[in-house]
């Protein structure tokens, strides 16, 4: 090591570095990514746009940025991405539904707080999930009256896309794959997820 850098880590050491805002470069790379929710498709968001975006809606909600809790050193395993990830298994794994439910939960439950809230887990909470699957996502989407030209709910075929590599736009396409014996197994997946979703099966059979 150079004298001068050995001197400048001595000094580093002793004071404890110039105060910052950020703890370290590695939440300083993971807020740089917030500016991407801007130009992205959201389809190719990730963990750090998703926090962006719910950060975002925090700032335009109460006028202040969210302070973050920075518990590790790594924001691979800090608070805020382990309450995204928590969110992601409890709802979607699509980004687009993930920023939808984080519109609504500003629209619909953020509103009715008597305080600010201060903590990403206010959207992870059971009821609010749930609230959103059965009142936003499957409204509507059991016994729905479908023929074959009907189009498929927008999160279905997002589902479809992901899961099986399929551009799927109806019911008469979908009640057509889903007759395929052996079903690949990454279809398999897509329809136990639209089953989550609240498709019903039975529409499907009777437009085959």
């Amino acid at each position: 090591m150079a004298k001068g850098s050995k001197a400048t880590q001595e000094k580093i050491e002793e004071t404890g570095g110039e105060l910052t805002a950020v703890p370290n470069e590695k939440y300083q790379k993971l807020f740089d990514k917030f500016a991407e929710i801007d130009t992205l498709d959201v389809a190719q968001w990730k963990t750090a746009h998703i926090l962006g975006y719910f950060c975002k809606r925090y700032k335009d909600t109460y006028g202040i940025d969210y302070s973050w809790k920075y518990n590790n050193p790594s924001p691979a395993k800090c608070f805020e991405v382990w309450q995204a990830n928590t969110l992601a298994a409890k709802l979607s794994a699509n980004p687009k539904i993930l920023r939808d439910y984080i519109d609504w939960v500003y629209q619909v439950h953020v509103p009715k707080t008597k305080a600010r809230f201060r903590s990403v887990s206010f959207i992870t909470k059971d009821e609010i999930v749930q609230d959103y699957k059965m009142n936003v996502l499957l409204a509507g989407q059991k016994n729905l009256q479908v023929d074959r030209s009907t189009a498929l709910p927008s999160n279905y075929s997002d589902i479809l896309r992901e899961e099986a590599g399929l551009n799927i736009s109806t019911y008469g396409d979908l009640a057509f794959i889903s007759q395929m014996d052996p079903m690949p197994d990454n279809l398999v997946k897509a329809m136990e997820r639209l089953s989550e979703f609240g498709l019903d099966k039975e529409v499907l059979k009777r437009i085959v």
